[in-house]
């Protein structure tokens, strides 16, 4: 099986179980969120090799998500950043010389935990349409960006970091994504102007997402991040933009929606 038609394949079985959970929102959509964190740590931990501290890893970003389940504010994030800091130097102080090196700990909570978390933040803030939204333009994104370098791909966009993809896909992708902005407002009866614009934005955080995704995998020498996605590799590799996507998504709705 070819890897297009295991990526298809993966997203007819993955796709109906994503959809329900943020429909149903609530617990369902929690859960889902955080096996996507737990799965995302533990591929940071084996990308990542010797020093990263799964007992870390774990208790700083499950307590991150019950910061934010329990509802986000300045007094809980702020004690959330010094205790966990403090676990952090505690736990390099008491592990041999050389082993405050292993700064990669607080990597893997801020970009996998605190990143992924903002899924949950959208869906309860903003309600499961604009959720859906920032889903669509990536995918779209993602979609214009694969099969547009595909076939009109000349010009490499980042050799140093992802040698397949061309600036022709970028483009692509950014089209892809303002059309699937534009769809998303027509139907939604929504400010035309202001969705193509988000979605603009958010195709372009997307495509930064996965580029940051893919560095970190080449700095580390690996292919994938894991494998539990067939024709996609691991959770790291196939949510790379969303993890840009939604913090950004958050940030627009919050201050212009």
């Amino acid at each position: 099986m070819n890897m297009l038609a295991q990526r298809v394949l993966t997203a007819v079985v993955g796709l109906p179980i994503l959809l329900a959970a943020l429909l149903f929102g609530g617990a369902a959509w929690r859960l889902l969120v955080t096996l996507l964190i737990i799965v995302g740590l533990w591929e940071f931990a084996a990308m990542s090799g010797p020093g990263l501290y799964l007992d870390y890893l774990a208790v700083a970003g499950l307590s991150f998500l019950a910061v934010t389940y329990s509802g986000v504010d300045g007094t809980k994030l702020l004690l959330w950043l010094a205790l966990q800091l403090l676990y952090y130097l505690l736990r390099s102080a008491f592990s041999g010389m050389h082993s405050f090196a292993s700064a990669a700990n607080l990597l893997g909570v801020l970009y996998v935990a605190v990143l992924y978390s903002f899924l949950v933040l959208v869906r309860e803030h903003f309600g499961v349409s604009w959720t859906l939204f920032g889903f669509l333009v990536t995918w779209a994104t993602d979609t214009g960006a694969y099969f547009g370098g595909l076939k009109y791909g000349r010009h490499k966009l980042c050799p140093k970091i992802s040698p397949n993809k061309s600036v022709e896909g970028a483009l692509f992708g950014l089209v892809g994504g303002a059309v699937a902005g534009i769809v998303f407002a027509l139907v939604a009866q929504e400010s035309l102007l202001q969705l193509a614009t988000f979605a603009l934005v958010l195709s372009l955080c997307g495509q930064l997402g996965d580029l940051v995704e893919s560095a970190l995998k080449r700095e580390r020498a690996v292919k994938d991040s894991g494998s539990i996605l067939p024709g996609h590799g691991g959770i790291l590799d196939r949510f790379d933009s969303l993890s840009f996507v939604f913090p950004v998504l958050y940030g627009l709705l919050s201050l212009f929606a």
